[in-house]
């Protein structure tokens, strides 16, 4: 993936994969459009502010066969795109609250959301529209001491519904570590995430919260995060747990396997190849690369 003077491009934090195409967010908010074969940035979107085509905060990714669609955080919405990355319009999300992870589904969405409001509920199924058909999982919220406040639990991935072969959904409530199963009509209780508690609780550190689910062959791998170290749990078939531990590293310059999202039975990663990585300003580029791994 090379970047120019053109398309500038920094840090990815959420992909998408249509056909011959991957379209990547980054952390200069920019939509890119680029040529697995070639690798090269063939188009991009960015328009931050509050006009009709505008974005103020977006934080992933996800598509159908049509379209491409943008979940704006601060902005409370969902944006449009044809896949040659024209604006095609948006839809308010502002009957919810905090709205932090997408899906598509066949006739709609499912959201969720950082906290329950108004008989929201953690997650909501919507038409194409963003209009409410249906809640799940509510729940009392946890409240700021001597206050009616909702506690805000920041959610730090978009990667939290995984769609299986037979159609079925699988969906994650990182706030109550749980995973349910969504058939289409109804959301049933799968499993409580189970997560290596033998450690030391550090002062003033938040309790472990889920990075990103996958699911794989049938298998269910879910990335955690406790005092800035990456933990897994992995589930067979049966979503029996086999496997739960944390990351270990024998050299400091590796990283946790943590995909960007997951297309299919294909997950997607990067690294950067840039002298300096991590580079956000609108005068820098950085070259990466991706990795499409699928697994046996």
């Amino acid at each position: 993936m090379n970047a120019d003077d053109e398309y500038l491009l920094s840090d990815i934090n959420s992909a998408y994969m249509n056909g011959n195409w991957i379209y990547t967010l980054d952390s200069n908010h920019k939509i890119s459009k680029i040529d697995l074969k070639s690798g090269d940035i063939v188009g991009q979107y960015c328009q931050i502010g509050r006009g009709p085509q505008d974005y103020i905060f977006p934080i992933g990714l996800t598509g159908d066969d049509h379209y491409l669609y943008l979940l704006d955080l601060m902005g409370k919405a969902v944006h449009k795109f044809s896949f040659d990355l024209k604006h095609q319009g948006k839809f308010s999300l502002e009957n919810m609250n905090a709205t932090s992870s997408m899906f598509k589904t066949q006739d709609g969405f499912l959201f969720f959301n950082s906290f329950d409001s108004e008989g929201a509920g953690k997650i909501a199924l919507t038409d194409n529209d963003g209009q409410i058909r249906q809640t799940f999982i509510n729940k009392k919220e946890e409240q700021l001491p001597g206050t009616d406040a909702p506690v805000m639990k920041t959610i730090f991935t978009d990667q939290l519904f995984v769609q299986t072969p037979d159609g079925k959904v699988l969906c994650f409530n990182p706030d109550g570590k749980e995973a349910y199963l969504y058939d289409g009509k109804d959301m049933d209780p799968l499993l409580r995430i189970d997560m290596d508690l033998n450690y030391e609780k550090k002062p003033q550190t938040p309790d472990p919260f889920v990075k990103q689910l996958y699911y794989v062959n049938g298998n269910v791998l879910i990335n955690y995060s406790y005092n800035m170290e990456t933990y897994f749990s992995y589930y067979d078939k049966n979503f029996k747990l086999k496997a739960s531990g944390r990351y270990d590293l024998t050299d400091d310059s590796q990283a946790p396997f943590q995909p960007l999202c997951q297309i299919g039975d294909r997950l997607i990663t990067f690294k950067s190849t840039d002298d300096a990585p991590g580079a956000v300003l609108p005068d820098r580029s950085i070259q990466a690369q991706i990795f499409i791994h699928r697994a046996k």
